[in-house]
């Protein structure tokens, strides 16, 4: 399966998309494909970084073990047929 929506790039983002990329690698370290495909509609991916970061981040809020949630990342991955 290949992506259909092609993610913004860093050099792309402007505005709230650079705002948001920016954000994403102050919190979690990087800035998701996922987030890139959302920053097409700015203002859903700047409702979305929060959730993802207090889902994924201790310091935001996340309590379950990284270990589980890794676990998680990797098990939907798969049942999506992720490649990488």
């Amino acid at each position: 399966m290949s992506q259909r929506i092609r993610g913004i790039t860093d050099e792309e983002a402007t505005g709230i998309a650079k705002e948001i990329f920016e954000t994403s690698n102050q919190l979690l370290g990087r800035t998701a494909n996922l987030q890139r495909i959302l920053a097409h509609s700015p203002y859903l991916a700047r409702w979305f970084l929060p959730l993802v970061a207090a889902v994924r981040q201790p310091k935001a809020g996340a309590v379950s073990d990284v270990r589980l949630r890794n676990l998680a990342v990797l098990k939907t991955s798969t049942i999506n047929g992720c490649k990488y």
